[in-house]
């Protein structure tokens, strides 16, 4: 609903409309239910999940739909709740609404960087917070802050055009790895991508970007040359080593605080190594010392072209009540070379053996049943991922962690579903990159854990939010073990209990830094709504 004063204000606006780079227009604050920002505590088990606590809402402007289709491009889409098709676009990866997943009065689909920028200005001008999306897959524990808000739906910023040298290509903000792998692959090229096909491109690297080719490229991160940024004025900039460079550093590792990117310019690699080899080996629980001690032992070595994988998971007709240990190892390379990274856990007289299997770098979203269709990608009634890094398997800690993991599934069934994936990366080309040359910090890390906590029944979702909290954190805490006295985790996989340290760095100039950054581009914090940097 819009006052006299705020329509005069949006008739300034309008005339802004033709400025890439306009100003934003300030009005007074049109309340939105949003929570204040929480105090996360170590432990959630008495966490409230009540969303009375939630301000009543006020009505965003009635003219919004007609007002921002005025200010948009033809091709952008504005919705509102009584639009046919606006649950298909509020739908995220985790549904359960007591924990992580936002809420919206209007999304705006935008075509262009120029449709973005206009549309934060119209937010700011009337103080609706926003959230910009794209793969939808966060779990952290704050988006479930922004209530009644404004989501800036990017999947259609699809642009992908490749240079002519071959080195690189401009791809858009919107796109996601099922669009970029097989685009690439059909050039003979690739590059640093996430594992799931599902998940968006610059999502992950922004936090850094863990993926296959780590090991022989860098992070994805790491690929980034450039990039185009809508800031929370609105104000849509380049930022490169040369330009802005200050925010070009923040951006890889921190980059969801600081802006929507609506393009970046990334880095291509010919794929001169096309063959991907690999095995699985799969072991009941009472060999898990054994299994991670060898773990360990490969990895201290470990080539630029494996990756060594884990997964917990419950399967009733191996084993009804201990979840069963499955090691994967894959080899970018031909079946003659990879024999040698398979036998170490051959050695161990495994329960059962996959045979020997190779594919190409598309084929691994396959391999690893991380496809769009696969059962990983599926929306779920409920699903929180607890993540950390380590350098190495702590196996009295593992032990612990596995064993709440199982306790879980005997005490609340309903929570069987949920998996353990250990991933452990290769780190020659990360460490090729110098430490303090971007905001990610955790580039000494070779194993990454996120487990998966989720089920698919909803009638008692409040019921098992507050259960799966509470087994998360144990099963994350545990894994630790006794050694490890800075606890660190990957930021995609944050749940909100973690500390800003624990995200983004121990450092102290790193962490005075990244505030001094956001101050200076987000000074009233919109972008806060994920593992937000507190200025």
């Amino acid at each position: 609903m819009l006052s006299c004063t705020g329509s005069l204000i949006w008739g300034g606006l309008l005339a802004l409309a033709g400025l890439t780079a306009a100003s934003p227009v300030a009005t007074g604050p049109l309340p939105i239910a949003i929570r204040h920002t929480p105090s996360f505590p170590s432990s959630l088990e008495h966490r409230d999940y009540n969303t009375s606590s939630l301000s009543p809402v006020v009505p965003l402007p009635q003219t919004i739909q007609q007002d921002l289709a005025t200010l948009l491009s033809p091709s952008a889409l504005v919705l509102l709740p009584s639009s046919p098709s606006f649950t298909q676009y509020t739908h995220r990866w985790s549904l359960n609404t007591h924990t992580n997943s936002p809420s919206y009065g209007v999304i705006v689909i935008p075509a262009s960087e120029r449709d973005v920028s206009l549309t934060i200005q119209y937010a700011n001008a009337h103080s609706i917070p926003f959230l910009a999306t794209t793969g939808t897959h966060g779990t952290w524990q704050g988006l479930s802050q922004l209530q009644g808000g404004m989501a800036i739906w990017t999947r259609n910023l699809t642009k992908m055009e490749f240079a002519a040298d071959g080195h690189s290509a401009t791809l858009g903000g919107g796109l996601r790895g099922n669009d970029v792998i097989p685009a690439l692959w059909a050039r003979g090229k690739q590059t640093t991508t996430g594992s799931c096909r599902c998940v968006s491109l610059l999502g992950p690297a922004l936090g850094g970007g863990h993926g296959w080719l780590q090991g022989q490229y860098g992070l994805g991160a790491d690929q980034i040359l450039s990039a185009r940024v809508v800031l929370a004025n609105g104000t849509a900039v380049k930022t490169s080593n040369t330009e802005n460079s200050d925010l070009f550093w923040a951006l890889r590792g921190a980059g969801h605080n600081f802006g929507v990117v609506t393009e970046v310019e990334y880095k291509l690699y010919d794929a001169v190594r096309p063959e991907w080899t690999y095995q699985s080996f799969t072991f009941t629980q009472d060999r898990l010392e054994e299994v991670y001690r060898v773990h360990n032992t490969v990895m201290r070595n470990q080539s630029p072209y494996v990756v060594y994988w884990s997964l917990w998971r419950l399967v009733p007709e191996v084993d009804p009540v201990n979840p069963i240990l499955v090691s994967t190892v894959y080899y970018n390379g031909p079946v003659s070379e990879a024999a040698a990274y398979f036998a170490p856990f051959a050695a161990l007289s495994p329960l059962q053996t996959t045979p020997v299997q190779t594919t190409d770098y598309p084929g691994l979203a396959a391999a690893a049943q991380f496809r769009v269709t696969d059962w990983a990608c599926q929306p779920k009634a409920g699903a929180t991922v607890y993540g950390m890094d380590v350098d190495s398997y702590d196996v009295k800690g593992l032990r612990k962690s596995y064993n709440a993991f199982r306790d879980m599934m005997r005490a609340e069934p309903a929570l069987s579903l949920s998996m353990a994936y250990l991933e452990g990366y290769s780190l020659q080309a990360v460490q090729a990159v110098p430490y303090e040359s971007t905001a990610f910090a955790l580039r000494d890390r070779k194993l990454l854990y996120g487990f998966l906590v989720t089920y698919e029944e909803t009638e008692r979702n409040k019921t098992l939010d507050a259960q799966a909290q509470k087994w998360g954190e144990k099963i994350r805490d545990a894994a630790y073990g006794d050694k490890v006295k800075q606890k660190s985790v990957y930021v995609n996989y944050a749940k909100g209990s973690e500390s800003l340290q624990a995200m983004y760095g121990y450092e102290g100039w790193r962490q005075e830094r990244l505030k001094m950054l956001k101050r200076k581009y987000d000074p009233k914090g919109k972008f806060s709504f994920y593992a937000p940097i507190k200025a």
